[in-house]
């Protein structure tokens, strides 16, 4: 298989908790439990990473989390900085490269529709370290995110559709899981390059 470089991880971030607060019909969006990260560890579960202090801090979305949000698909998550350009040019600045929590930030300069990634992803390190990011899926979007780049947590149904529709089709990102044997990791660093199949 020929692989074609994508980019390189600009950023890696991982969801210390869920980013939806509130109760019931008041939730809203807070993005405070994202946590940028030179590097983390991802497996079959999902990523974690380790604090200054050597604490074991785990996603959200990792099976193992607590209060994991995993479903079975949405172990790990991958977002495009050109996605971003596209999220501000029409919500505005508020829509920082990261906010919608993805673990995996590439840097590319177009829009990366999924037949481009439904393959899979690899990322490599320059010192050999490789994963491969298989059943990569749409990262469908919620309410809650919506009426935050709307910046109106009361925003009326029919403005958070269209928002919903724009965020669809990967422009809020893809979910991947790390295609590891059970009981292994592999560490995944900023700057690491990714491909994806030629085609």
């Amino acid at each position: 298989m020929t692989l074609v470089e994508l980019g390189r991880i600009v950023r890696l971030q991982v969801q210390r908790s869920s980013l939806k607060q509130g109760e019931k019909r008041a939730t809203y969006y807070a993005p405070e439990p994202i946590l940028s990260v030179e590097a983390m560890r991802v497996d079959a579960d999902g990523a974690r990473t380790r604090a200054e202090d050597g604490t074991e801090i785990i996603d959200v979305h990792n099976r193992l989390h607590p209060q994991t949000k995993f479903r079975g698909e949405n172990g790990l998550s991958l977002g495009f900085t050109a996605h971003y350009s596209e999220m501000r040019a029409r919500f505005g600045d508020q829509l920082e490269t990261g906010i919608a929590g993805e673990n995996i930030l590439i840097e590319v300069d177009e829009h990366i529709d999924l037949s481009q990634v439904e393959a899979g992803v690899v990322v490599q390190g320059e010192d050999g370290r490789r994963v491969v990011l298989g059943d990569v899926c749409v990262a469908a979007p919620c309410a809650e995110f919506s009426r935050f780049c709307l910046n109106d947590a009361s925003a009326p149904a029919r403005e958070v559709t269209t928002v919903l529709q724009f965020l669809h089709h990967g422009m809020r990102g893809y979910y991947a899981t790390a295609e590891i044997p059970a009981g292994a990791a592999v560490d995944v660093r900023v700057g690491d390059r990714v491909f994806i199949a030629a085609r």
